[in-house]
């Protein structure tokens, strides 16, 4: 049974992360819709839309790093956390450009989840296949 909740919350640092630059690129928007297809426990979010828009809202209330935070609290289970931190890599990385703000993200996740730099690499690892 998968958590549409945590899920939720997943597709919503994603969208943060896209978003952590200014602006969200089609290659990540893209990027986005095909990882909630490709994880499972993904897939019952359902359209998209809403949470992005939630997610924007969010970040333009309180900041970025703000908002991860609030975003990924609600993410308790360690799979979905590692979930979380592997799409968070991909859309940081889909449009080729690696920046900062985007990066920032990735280390919020990675103090709050509690990972060390094995982790990290293990996940973005994976994140890359």
């Amino acid at each position: 049974m998968h958590d549409v909740e945590q899920a939720r919350r997943i597709v919503e640092l994603m969208v943060l992360t896209a978003w952590a630059d200014g602006r969200v690129d089609g290659v990540e928007a893209l990027a986005i819709h095909k990882l909630t297809l490709a994880f499972p426990e993904l897939r019952d979010v359902g359209p998209t839309g809403e949470i992005s828009r939630k997610a924007k809202e969010r970040l333009e209330r309180v900041g970025i790093a703000a908002a991860v935070r609030e975003a990924a609290k609600g993410i308790t289970d360690p799979r979905y956390r590692e979930i979380a931190f592997q799409c968070c890599g991909k859309v940081s990385g889909a449009d080729g450009v690696f920046v900062a703000e985007e990066n920032a993200v990735l280390t919020e996740l990675q103090q709050l989840f509690g990972y060390d730099a094995e982790d990290v690499k293990r996940l973005l690892v994976l994140a890359t296949r």
